[in-house]
Order: structure tokens, then sequence, then C-alpha cells
């Protein structure tokens, strides 16, 4: 029997889950993309040097960026941490691009895209993460850019005039925004097996559509972004500043502001 229970020890933890590492762990605070609203917005960390992009957010320079709180339900703003696309983000820049990194604890990802396919519908089918970015800080939705990239780096890009405007066509032939902008990410995704995946996605300022705001930004400049998380047709989703019933995943308004250092 001793013999037995002896061999049994290395079998047991050999089956016991592996710890994430410490880069992709969720943080304990960090800031709510909510609390930005009337409080003081995300800081954006300008960075000495760029990341290697991996997927993996384990530079040293991401220890310099603020982390965003966890995300959180997009109706009511609910806790969400054991969500089945839990997740969180940092964001840092320089005088060429802006660094996104995120963290997206879904268990089982999946993508029927490809990393080279132009405009997927990411949010119909993939598990994903979606950025929304209005430069400046007007939330009146007025030239605001979309982009999703998901779990095989496949990007859905566009840039909008106003809430939801444009759209064209119909059916299999609707276009969303100005679907000929492209942001130019340079991204890379790490997966670990049943437990998580990660991104680190670059982009660079020039593809931005010079506008009201200062691109590159200034520092001390702030915009509004936010961020979500997403699978199987957004029927799971979570948002780092939720939208409360004031529209969809497009109302500026209820975006988190972030502040460029």
């Amino acid at each position: 029997m001793r013999v037995l229970y002896i061999f049994l020890i290395p079998l047991f933890a050999g089956c016991a889950r592996k710890e994430d590492p410490a880069w992709a762990k969720m943080p304990a605070g960090g800031t709510s993309g909510e609390s930005t609203l009337t409080g003081a917005p995300l800081r954006v960390a300008r960075f000495a040097t760029p990341p290697a992009l991996d997927g993996k957010l384990d530079d040293a320079v991401w220890g310099q960026a603020s982390p965003t709180a966890p995300f959180v339900q997009p109706g009511d703003g609910a806790e969400a941490r054991s969500h089945e696309v839990a997740a969180w983000a940092k964001l840092g820049y320089d005088d060429q691009k802006l660094y996104v990194g995120a963290v997206i604890f879904d268990r089982a990802p999946f993508s029927p895209f490809s990393r080279e396919d132009v405009d997927p519908h990411d949010w119909e089918k993939s598990s994903a993460l979606e950025l929304m970015i209005q430069p400046g800080d007007p939330p009146d939705n007025r030239d605001y850019y979309e982009i999703q990239v998901d779990v095989h780096g496949a990007v859905f890009d566009t840039h909008w005039d106003d809430y939801n405007v444009p759209i064209t066509g119909s059916a299999a032939a609707k276009v969303f925004g100005h679907q000929d902008w492209s942001c130019a990410a340079e991204r890379a995704v790490y997966v670990s097996d049943d437990r998580f995946y990660s991104l680190e996605i670059a982009i660079p300022w020039s593809a931005f559509v010079r506008g009201r705001a200062a691109i590159p930004p200034k520092p001390g400049d702030v915009w509004r972004v936010d961020l979500y998380s997403f699978r199987d047709g957004q029927s799971l989703a979570l948002a780092w500043s939720p939208i409360r019933g004031q529209g969809n995943f497009h109302k500026s308004s209820r975006w988190g502001k972030v502040k460029f250092e």
C-alpha cells in the first residue's frame, strides 16, 4: 500500500493545474473604466524601448504600465473575474506606436479565420479583443476607430464618422464604417492551453487620420478608449467600461479615459 501511495503522489502532482505566469495573473486592483469617467484617467506609460511582440506581457517595459481593473459585465458593470472571457489589459506608447497588451481567460478560444484574412467578422465567430478609440476627449462619437484582433491574429478594423455611421450595402456586401482604413497593426498572440490567451498589439500613429486631436498624442493628452473581450458571437462579452444601457459598444460617452504620460 505504501508503494502505491508513493507512486500516486507524482501522478496527482502532474495532474494539478499549472499556475499562471506572474505577468498573466489577474490584477488584484487596477483602474476601472467607469471610475475614469469622473475620476483620474488610466495612465498610459511612455515606453523608452518597445516590447518584443511575442504575445507575452513579460517584457520589462510592461511593468511600467498601469493595469486596467478586470473587465466587467458590459450592461450593468457587475464583477466578472470568473467569467468565460474574464480579461484585463495594459496600454503604453512611444513616438511611433500605441501598444496594447491583454490577457483573456478563455479556456477554449476559437477562430475560423487566419491571420491573413482581411476584415473578417471576428465579432460573429471568434474569440477576440476589441479596441475602441476616439482621439481626444470629446465623447461625441465623431471620428473614432474600431479594431478587433482574434486568437489567430485576424484583424477587423474600420474608421467611423459618427455613432455607427456609415453602414452601407446589405447582407454579405454590408460595409461597416470605412473598412478601407487599416490600423496596420503588428500583433502577436500567445495561447496557454486550457487557461488563457494573451495579445500584444502595436498600432502605428501614422495609421490614424489627423483630425481634432494631436497625433501622436502629447504628454498630458486625454483620449477615450474602451476594450472588450468576447466569443460566441459576443453572447459572451465583457467591457473595461460598461455601457449601462446607453447604446451599444460604440457609445463613446461610456468609454473610459486614458492619459498619456
